[in-house]
């Protein structure tokens, strides 16, 4: 697996979506690619932030209302 391949799957791996052996091949990759392992960490590190803040704080009232008019058109 190359650079860009890896970087294809980056979301799907972090979600733990993908087959146990493109997550190998990722695996591997990441082992031997210091640049594409740190930007997969950044990556992971960013969305448990994220994650995090959204469970403490909860999104806005406003947000939830727009988010579910755009959904649900309700």
């Amino acid at each position: 697996m190359n650079c860009r391949e890896c970087e294809e799957h980056l979301y799907e791996f972090l979600d733990k979506e993908l087959t146990p052996e493109t997550e190998r091949q990722i695996r591997d990759h990441l082992a031997d690619c210091e640049p594409c392992g740190e930007h997969f960490d950044f990556e992971g590190m960013f969305l448990r932030f994220l994650r995090t803040r959204c469970r403490a704080e909860g999104a806005p009232p406003e947000l939830k209302r727009r988010l579910l008019h755009e959904l649900f058109g309700e």
